[in-house]
């Protein structure tokens, strides 16, 4: 930036799960608003642990280190991030994702960070769930004790209204009527408004939403006519091992119902996120660069998902194949790149652009990786769990996609750039070629043994536990 240029601000939302197709039909709004967009985006892992550092790092999981099989962020450092190359920039976040949160040390390069929890809509009043794990009291004793902790709290009314909504969302949640709180988009949109408005400038802002992410359901605010699922359906009701294990046609209305409500969602987040958007605009002094993209999409059993759902343990371009939409890009850039472009990037884009050299970066070959087993899944003595623990790799040249993985596959597929989230099977391979294998520093069959063998935990409380529960990770 010249002298006379004030420096911008940037915020990146990442919409969890989101994939491109069902982005590109259901998010109008954010489209409109954007004036760049990233057609061939692709995530460098398939689900949150390794996609967000790889995002910030531009490292693969393998060269990062965070993984299945040590999901904490602790070794990463700001620097070690393209928020070390923005070194005039407050970096501020607020994520509904439980990964990417103070628990497993994301927060610790941000200089404000914001842990949003859906029962939990005023931020800093007292965390029911916690509240609820650490007391043995029951019936009327607990609410005294709760009326008492409240009072004492340092934001006593916050953590009144917590209680109140948490115990009225409990009570209607088994109704047949619409969940009564959304899964955190309120929320973030707020906390992080007040940190763009309250903060430095320039700032940088880190958003992650997960109201896409499952288990989906009707909520208070969906658009009624985007489904017919009965409201008190979710997507708890099936079995997500049973549709993957290849029994997916005894769930054949259940998969419509969630592709709907997976669709409403991403309606909804369209209508929040805009809103957000168009509020910070308002609410800022300096020019601020919007950058909306998912850190991976969803299977939602289609034939080109190999009928899975979920994101466990594939590379399917529902998977990879992301969106990457740019509102108030700045000037020289072009209003559409059909190039493939990876998440491996995307640091090096976001300081380009608020540097004044915004050209992005494209790869030849665009490389992908999933160490292990992520989400959910079968338990360690199933038959099924070696399969679904295996670490896959993939890279994409022109329209050609190879993927192998540490069970001895290899295959070549064919994507198609007119075709969002779309691949089809040309074969087995012999052998993986070269141009494929030497974008990753050590063999893969290598790297998943030692994975495993220094394998960490992190000992997590209660709450985020349940939270863990509740989205299907454990």
């Amino acid at each position: 930036m010249t002298d006379s240029q004030p420096t911008p601000n940037v915020v990146l939302i990442v919409l969890d799960s989101v994939r491109k197709d069902f982005f590109d039909e259901h998010a109008t709004r954010i489209q409109s608003r954007a004036n760049v967009s990233f057609d061939q985006c692709r995530a460098a892992s398939s689900w949150s642990v390794p996609s967000h550092p790889s995002f910030m790092t531009g490292l693969l999981p393998h060269q990062h280190g965070v993984h299945t099989h040590n999901r904490v962020f602790t070794g990463i450092s700001r620097d070690d991030t393209f928020l070390g190359n923005l070194p005039s920039h407050s970096a501020y976040g607020a994520s509904a994702n439980v990964y990417a949160s103070s628990t497993f040390g994301f927060d610790a390069i941000f200089d404000d960070y914001s842990d949003i929890a859906p029962h939990r809509r005023f931020p800093d009043g007292m965390d029911m769930e916690k509240f609820i794990q650490e007391r043995e009291e029951t019936g009327l004793a607990r609410y005294v004790e709760f009326l008492r902790q409240s009072a004492a709290h340092e934001h006593p009314l916050q953590s009144l209204a917590n209680g109140g909504l948490f115990k009225l969302n409990d009570l209607l949640r088994r109704a047949p009527v619409p969940k009564l709180l959304d899964d955190g988009a309120s929320v973030v949109a707020r906390s992080a408004r007040s940190k763009a408005v309250k903060g430095d400038e320039p700032f940088f802002l880190f958003t992650n939403f997960m109201d896409a992410h499952g288990p989906v359901h009707h909520v208070r605010g969906y658009d009624r006519s985007m489904h017919s699922a009965p409201n008190d359906w979710t997507s708890f009701n099936f079995d997500d091992q049973d549709i993957n294990g290849g029994n997916w046609k005894a769930y054949e209305e259940d998969i419509e119902y969630h592709r709907e409500l997976y669709a409403t969602a991403i309606d909804y987040l369209d209508r929040k996120v805009s809103e957000f958007i168009d509020d910070v605009q308002e609410q800022t002094d300096e020019e601020t660069i919007f950058l909306i993209t998912a850190d991976h999409g969803e299977n939602l059993v289609y034939p080109a998902d190999n009928r899975w759902i979920g994101h466990t343990s594939s590379l399917t371009e529902g998977l990879l194949h992301v969106p990457l939409y740019i509102v108030n890009a700045p000037d020289g850039m072009q209003d559409t790149y059909t190039d493939l472009f990876s998440h491996l990037d995307l640091g090096d884009l976001i300081v380009g652009m608020v540097e004044g050299n915004p050209d992005p970066t494209f790869r030849d070959r665009v490389p992908a990786e999933v160490v292990g087993m992520g989400v959910g899944g079968p338990d360690p003595d199933d038959e099924e769990y070696e399969f679904w623990d295996r670490m896959i790799r993939c890279v994409y040249r022109d329209e050609t996609k190879v993927e192998w993985d540490s069970r001895g596959n290899q295959t070549e597929y064919r994507i198609n750039r007119s075709k969002s989230s779309w691949q089809e099977e040309v074969g087995s391979l012999e052998d993986v070629p070269e141009w494929a294998t030497e974008l990753f520093d050590v063999p893969l069959a290598d790297y998943k043994r030692q994975a495993e063998a220094t394998e960490q935990s992190v000992d997590v409380d209660d709450a985020t536990k349940g939270r863990l529960e509740d989205l299907g990770y454990i």
